[in-house]
C-alpha cells in the first residue's frame, strides 16, 4: 500500500494547484477525478466530475428553486465507474479532487474510494474542511502525509516535498488560442473558472494575487477579443456587487477545458512513444 497525500483548508487557499504539483512530482500518469465549476445560480456554483480517464464531465448538483440539490446517482453510477477506471488503468497515481461537494450519501461511491485509498497507487485527495464523517475519517487516516493549507503555505510544503520528490521526465502542455494576437490561456481560464465559484470579481482577482484593476481590464480586453460580453454584472456597493460568467462565458470554458484535457492526452501518448525507454547519458557537472 502506498503512501497517500490528503490535502484540505479553507476555500480558495491552493489545495487544488498544490494537488496538480503533487501529481506532476508523482510517477505518471495520473488518473482519477476532479471537480470542475460548471455553472452558478442564485444559491451558489453548481459543479461537475470530470473523469482523467476520458474526459467526460457529468453534473453533481443542480440549482432546485431558490437552493442547490445534490445529484447522489451522479457520484453512484459515473463516479463509480471512473473511480473503477483509475483503478483498472494501473496508473501509479490517482487524482480525487475534491471531496465534500455531495459524495458522502454515496457509500458506492465511499467504497470505490476507500478501495484505491488502500490500493497500490498514490492517491492525492482534496478535502473540503468541513466536519463530515467520511470526510472526519480521510483526514484521521494514519500512515498518510496530511497537509491543512490553513497551517501552512503551497509554497512551504512544495519546499518541504521537493527534495523527497524529484519530478519525473514528463512532457508539459500549456493551451493557448489565437486570433491576431492570444486571445485566450490558463490565466483567463482560471479568472473565469474562480468568478465562476465565489460570484465575485473582487474574490476572484484576490485569490490569483492580481489587482481588481487588472482582472477588469483582463475581461474587458477578453470581451473586446472574442466579441460577446463575459460578465454579467450586478450592482453593489463597497463589495462591487456580483459577477456572474454568461451563457457564451460558460462555453467558452468548457470548450477550452475539453481542449486542454484533449491535448494533454495527446502529449502523454506523445511522450511515452519516443520517450519510454529513454535513459539520459550520465553528464558531468561543472564545480
Amino acid at each position: 500500500m502506498s503512501v497517500n497525500y490528503i490535502l484540505t483548508g479553507r476555500p480558495l487557499g491552493g489545495k487544488s494547484a498544490l494537488a496538480a504539483w503533487l501529481c506532476s512530482r508523482l510517477p505518471r500518469p495520473a488518473a482519477g477525478v476532479r471537480t470542475v465549476c460548471i455553472g452558478r445560480c442564485e444559491a451558489g456554483p453548481l459543479f461537475g466530475l470530470q473523469d482523467l480517464t476520458t474526459g467526460r464531465v457529468e453534473p453533481v448538483n443542480r440549482a432546485e428553486g431558490r437552493g442547490i440539490e445534490s445529484l447522489p446517482a451522479a457520484f453512484e453510477s459515473f463516479g463509480c465507474r471512473a473511480l473503477q477506471a483509475a483503478r483498472d488503468s494501473a496508473a501509479p497515481t490517482v487524482l480525487v479532487d475534491e471531496l465534500g461537494c455531495g459524495e458522502g450519501a454515496c457509500p458506492g461511491y465511499l467504497a470505490a474510494l476507500n478501495a484505491l485509498l488502500d490500493g497500490p497507487a498514490t492517491v492525492v485527495a482534496v478535502a473540503a474542511k468541513e466536519d463530515r464523517p467520511h470526510l472526519n475519517a480521510l483526514r484521521a487516516r494514519q500512515g498518510d502525509v496530511q497537509i491543512d493549507l490553513d497551517d501552512t503555505t503551497p509554497e512551504a510544503v512544495r519546499a518541504a516535498l521537493a527534495p523527497a520528490l524529484p519530478a519525473p521526465l514528463h512532457p508539459g502542455v500549456s493551451v493557448r488560442l489565437y486570433g491576431a494576437e492570444k486571445c485566450f490561456g490558463p490565466g483567463p481560464m482560471e479568472l473565469l473558472e474562480r468568478v465562476g465559484r465565489t460570484g465575485s470579481l473582487h474574490k476572484a482577482a484576490a485569490a490569483m494575487g492580481m489587482a481588481y484593476s487588472k482582472a477588469w481590464k483582463l475581461l474587458g480586453a477578453l470581451e473586446q477579443q472574442w466579441g460577446f460580453a463575459i460578465l454579467q454584472r450586478s450592482p453593489g456597493g463597497a463589495g462591487g456587487g456580483g459577477s456572474l460568467l454568461t451563457p457564451a462565458a460558460w462555453d467558452l470554458l468548457d470548450r477550452y477545458r475539453a481542449l486542454q484535457w484533449e491535448t494533454a492526452c495527446a502529449a502523454d501518448q506523445a511522450f511515452a512513444r519516443h520517450f519510454a525507454d529513454f535513459v539520459p547519458a550520465p553528464g558531468t557537472k561543472d564545480e
